[in-house]
């Protein structure tokens, strides 16, 4: 397992919130990460659809991870979320990659895709901008 890897699965295992959501990290490098979420009764909207804030979670998890393997302690400062088509299937799988790299700040975009009987189609693309974290605090 790549040490990237590693690193994104303890710190994911930190974060309540994913723990809760049960997403699992598959892959990562330098600049691009696959993370997956198994889908549950209790991620659906009354369509049957996955929730959009579902989609949205995982975006931002994937736009943050992504960028860390940039530049490490970082947040997502903003992200823009198109939803193509409805999410139904048994899995989520999203795919982020950095596409610009600075000093304080990544630009990440993530494409979500959901999964049915092996086949993947995409249901929503973000994109954001993730900030380092500083120890400088400022109002």
């Amino acid at each position: 397992m790549s040490d990237l890897l590693a690193l994104g699965k303890w710190s994911l295992s930190q974060q309540p919130f994913s723990c809760l959501m049960e997403t699992k990290f598959e892959k990562a490098e330098k600049g691009k990460v696959v993370l997956s979420l198994d889908v549950r009764d209790e991620f659906k909207q009354n369509y049957g659809a996955v929730h959009g804030g579902v989609i949205s979670y995982m975006i931002d998890v994937g736009l943050a991870y992504a960028a860390a393997s940039e530049i490490r302690d970082c947040v997502t400062s903003e992200l823009k979320i198109n939803y193509l088509r409805p999410a139904v299937g048994e899995k989520i799988v999203a795919r982020a990659k950095s596409i610009h790299v600075g000093s304080r700040q990544v630009v990440c975009e993530c494409q979500v895709f959901s999964r049915q009987a092996g086949e993947e189609m995409l249901v929503a693309i973000g994109i954001g901008t993730v900030n380092r974290v500083t120890d400088n605090k400022q109002n």
